[in-house]
């Protein structure tokens, strides 16, 4: 057991995809101040981009520097699109100008909004342009992606859409950490209709669905899991309170948590609680430091990508083995790895 720790973190020192290309399924969180963009690259190369960030260069900019320096992309393979806020989808036009997108996916376009008619009009026109009017209405239940990878299978699946949920199984007992439940006022947001998606490597779990709210999220965990176990969770909707029931956070027990917050905007406090009371959890990794709340409220500074409001963009990168067994965690390309061995995976004594 020495042995495979000792080598996994000398797989970790190589710098996840430096070690072989291919070699590794890498997540990279990338900043745009509070809003979304995750950026997957599987062991076959393959590329995955979750949200976009918002409109204008400095969005598109980020996610095209990371694609192309740390992950060494051309293009990216498939663009799945949470829901219909700026900060989700703003940065299509301007991001495929530089790294041409070639598969769209979503949740059906709506014919209107009313949470941003101002923009959206412009928005959704350069969307359509971008995906020429040939997008992938996503609906829960379905299988974006399915790949094996070296013996091992890859599924990119969707739990939530439009909100609907994947069904319960009949075979299914009820969940114990879904009872009592205080239902928040409906959200009538586009964020109630968000995406959520389960990436699966091998024994390796990710969670992230978009900004998804209080009450869709518990039909996810009512009256039966519908998730499973995690290792890594995208804290939803950037780690603000309307989200993150704590009862899917309980029935997931993440090791790893990481927010896309902003410096002003979500890493709120009582998520933060939550996520430390979880048995097993290993660590709570944040884009920004949140300059409105207490120190120990936050992450430690290790764990921080962003300590400061005027701050250099730094990425969360995570690389998992090829095994699927262990993954490493480090702020940018040379901040210090931290390894953790997969929440399902239990090694032989």
């Amino acid at each position: 057991m020495r042995r495979l720790i000792l080598l996994c973190a000398i797989v970790c020192a190589l710098g996840g995809r430096a070690y072989g290309q291919g070699r590794t399924l890498d997540i990279y969180f990338i900043d745009t101040e509070g809003g979304a963009a995750t950026l997957i690259v599987t062991p076959a190369n393959e590329s995955i981009l979750i949200d976009t960030g918002n409109p204008g260069t400095r969005d598109a900019n980020r996610i095209a520097k990371v694609a192309k320096e740390a992950a060494h992309l051309t293009a990216i393979d498939h663009l799945v699109t949470t829901h219909w806020h700026l900060d989700h989808y703003g940065g299509v036009e301007e991001l495929n100008k530089i790294l041409p997108i070639r598969h769209f996916y979503d949740r059906g376009i709506p014919a209107q909004t009313l949470d941003d008619p101002e923009h959206f009009p412009a928005l959704i026109a350069a969307y359509r342009e971008a995906s020429k009017s040939a997008s992938k209405t996503v609906r829960a239940g379905d299988i974006l992606l399915s790949r094996n990878i070296n013996g091992r299978a890859l599924t990119l699946k969707c739990l939530v859409a439009s909100g609907k949920t994947v069904p319960d199984s009949p075979a299914a007992k009820a969940n114990p950490f879904a009872q009592g439940e205080k239902p928040m006022a409906v959200d009538t947001s586009d964020n109630a209709q968000s995406l959520g998606v389960v990436l699966q490597y091998g024994a390796f779990r990710f969670l992230d669905m978009g900004d998804l709210t209080w009450n869709v999220e518990y039909k996810l965990v009512s009256p039966t899991d519908k998730i499973g176990l995690i290792d890594v969770y995208q804290a939803t909707h950037h780690g603000l309170d309307i989200s993150n029931n704590p009862a899917l956070i309980n029935t997931i027990q993440p090791r790893v948590a990481v927010f896309n917050n902003g410096p002003h905007k979500g890493g709120h406090p009582s998520v933060v609680a939550t996520l430390r009371k979880i048995p097993g959890i290993k660590a709570i990794y944040q884009q920004h430091r949140n300059l409105d709340s207490k120190p120990d409220e936050n992450a430690p500074a290790e764990y921080i990508a962003n300590e400061k409001e005027e701050c250099e963009a730094e990425y969360i990168h995570i690389s998992v083995a090829l095994d699927s067994k262990t993954y490493c965690v480090a702020i940018g390309s040379g901040g210090a790895q931290k390894l953790y061995q997969t929440r399902q995976y239990k090694p032989f004594p």
